[in-house]
């Protein structure tokens, strides 16, 4: 076996998802409108059958995963939370911008550090050893596919040094809550170059809100 096919998906709603508010360690659930989103996507798009589960440890991202895959036990990785934000850990993006430098914040350069949290390189290396751990699990089950649920900074995160795709950058901003993408990696050559090949958005033929209709598009202008 040398291919996986794995489903990246971002976990549902939350009321601080809706308020544009960074909740990275806060363990907030997801909320009852963000529930029946979840129900919606569920029972109206076609969710790809996987063999095995992982997700963060976060309510929001277990609850995802056991809406999508009731059947299927997902195995927990602390290495899956969201970005640790520190002092600033639920705020909104005006303050984070604050704390780090709204330029800085934007552009997430591995040198962005969160007073009393993480940088992103830290992130950086911290996501990419969750999926080599995924993928070593997969390996050893002689499993061919996966399903991820996580957060949509972590995850934004890590396509920034491993997605492979023709697609502008820009499609891959904010990623609408209970959605994600479809992808692939070679699990040979993961151990050696940490690329992601994308393939399509999850679930397909699903409208994808736009990033500047987010609350959390208004901080970049």
């Amino acid at each position: 076996m040398s291919e996986i096919k794995i489903i990246f998906f971002r976990h549902g709603e939350t009321i601080s998802n809706v308020e544009g508010k960074c909740a990275g360690r806060t363990d907030i659930p997801v909320s009852e409108e963000g529930l029946a989103k979840l129900k919606e996507i569920k029972n109206g798009y076609n969710i790809p059958d996987v063999q095995l589960v992982f997700s963060s440890p976060a309510k929001r991202a277990v609850t995802t995963a056991n809406m999508y895959y009731p059947d299927k036990a997902p195995i927990l990785l602390e290495q899956l939370w969201e970005v640790d934000y520190g002092s600033v850990d639920n705020e909104p993006i005006d303050v984070l911008c604050k704390a780090v430098g709204k330029d800085k914040y934007f552009t997430k350069g591995p040198s962005v550090i969160y007073p009393g949290g993480e940088s992103y390189l830290e992130a950086s290396f911290r996501i990419r050893a969750g999926i080599t751990r995924i993928i070593s699990t997969c390996i050893s089950e002689n499993a061919n596919s996966a399903a991820i649920f996580l957060h949509g900074d972590i995850m934004d995160t890590l396509f920034g040094v491993c997605l492979e795709t023709d697609k502008s950058r820009d499609e891959f901003i904010l990623c609408p809550n209970g959605m994600g993408y479809r992808c692939r990696v070679d699990s040979e050559k993961w151990f050696e170059d940490q690329k992601i090949y994308f393939e399509d958005f999850i679930p397909e033929g699903a409208p994808r809100q736009k990033p500047e209709d987010s609350p959390y598009f208004s901080g970049r202008v």
